[in-house]
């Protein structure tokens, strides 16, 4: 009895592996998106210096914006 279930679970577990195996085959041949183009406005923000959370860094950004 031990047996028919070891073999039966096996047999499932190597259906999954090869369905898996499969989908990976298939996603590869999917032709690939154009890559978007970068946006105009798009600024990289680094943190201010004295901010330990990304609150105190806005915080830090709108005083510095409005001169306070």
């Amino acid at each position: 009895m031990h047996a028919l279930l070891a073999r039966s679970a096996l047999d499932r577990g190597m259906q999954l592996v090869a369905g898996m195996l499969s989908f990976l085959h298939r996603g590869s041949a999917a032709p690939a998106m154009p890559a978007a183009p970068p946006c105009p406005n798009f600024q990289l923000v680094s943190w201010r210096a004295g901010a330990r959370t990304r609150r105190e860094d806005e915080l830090a950004r709108w005083h510095e914006s409005h001169g306070g």
